[in-house]
């Protein structure tokens, strides 16, 4: 027992003086492959098994390179819809974000265009059938009835105009300044003031609102009480419902527009759940098998295993 032990006492002090030529040692075993030969020396052996360990590592460590940022994919994806997914290689889901940014683009350029030939239309309408000289006039001629304090109304036609345009006969200031007397008196019918042609208000008031129905050129004969059963003319319906049919284009062009910014949100979400995927899908491990070439050596080979769950 005692020259057993006194056995044990020397080896351990022979294994801590070799200990760093013996790392030499392994390190030499170990080829640049990454194979690692076994020398027969336990001590050596178990160094080399370590030092294979830490080779395990490295290989784990170019594995979690090989992995797909979340951060990137949804980055990617909130720019350009699907760009994300082709980046975490789902290549049908970023066609398919692909093909909803492309069409909601169509549908917002569609509409708008066709919104913008509808606005030209029915501008044209009015210009060629309302006269804000016709309104004008009946506001002169039933001022009084409009609103008793309201006496008199004059002023508001340029003279020498007569070949001009019926917007640019009017002294708009004028106009509004009676208008806005008028409307002191409640329950006329008179809740708004003219804007100046071209301005959008303008085209948009013209349509809407029965005070002003008096300047179609097929109004006849207009009076209070017919402004506020809102007896308005044919052409006084007809342009709204062309100036609405124009709304509606521009409102599908305007839903179309939000869409495309839900589809970037939309697509950077499924990016950064599709990297996660990725991430979770494969799955690369390394380690070392051991391969017995002989009775009197074994050999340890890097293996890899790729594991994909569906």
């Amino acid at each position: 027992m005692k020259s057993r032990a006194a056995f044990v006492v020397m080896a351990s002090m022979l294994l801590i003086v070799v200990s760093a030529k013996s790392q030499q040692e392994v390190a030499g075993n170990m080829h640049s492959s990454g194979t690692v030969l076994l020398t027969g020396n336990d001590r050596l052996d178990l160094l080399a098994f370590i030092g294979a360990m830490k080779l395990k590592d490295t290989v784990l460590v170019k594995a979690d390179q090989g992995k797909k940022s979340g951060l990137l994919a949804g980055v990617l994806s909130l720019a350009v819809p699907g760009a994300g997914e082709f980046y975490t290689k789902s290549y049908w889901r970023a066609g398919g974000f692909i093909l909803a940014e492309a069409g909601l683009w169509a549908v917002h350029a569609v509409y708008s265009s066709k919104g913008d030939r509808q606005t030209t239309l029915f501008q044209n309408y009015a210009d060629d059938h309302y006269s804000v000289v016709r309104y004008a006039q009946w506001i002169q001629d039933n001022s009084a009835k409009l609103n008793p304090d309201v006496t008199s109304f004059t002023g508001w036609l340029i003279p020498g105009t007569e070949n001009l345009q019926p917007w640019d006969r009017v002294n708009w200031d004028v106009l509004n300044a009676i208008e806005s007397r008028i409307a002191q008196m409640s329950g006329n019918g008179f809740t708004h003031l003219l804007p100046h042609r071209p301005l959008q208000q303008y085209y948009e008031l013209i349509g809407k609102y029965p005070q002003f129905s008096a300047g179609w050129d097929d109004a006849g004969v207009m009076t209070p009480q017919r402004i506020l059963s809102s007896d308005v003319s044919q052409r006084f319906l007809d342009y709204a419902a062309m100036r609405g049919k124009a709304n509606d284009y521009y409102n599908i062009a305007t839903t179309g527009s939000v869409l495309l910014v839900v589809n970037h949100f939309l697509s950077a979400l499924d990016a950064a759940w599709s990297a996660a995927q990725f991430n979770n899908q494969v799955k690369l491990e390394a380690h070392l098998q051991p391969v017995v070439r002989s009775v009197d050596f074994v050999e340890f080979v890097p293996t890899a295993r790729l594991t994909i769950r569906f």
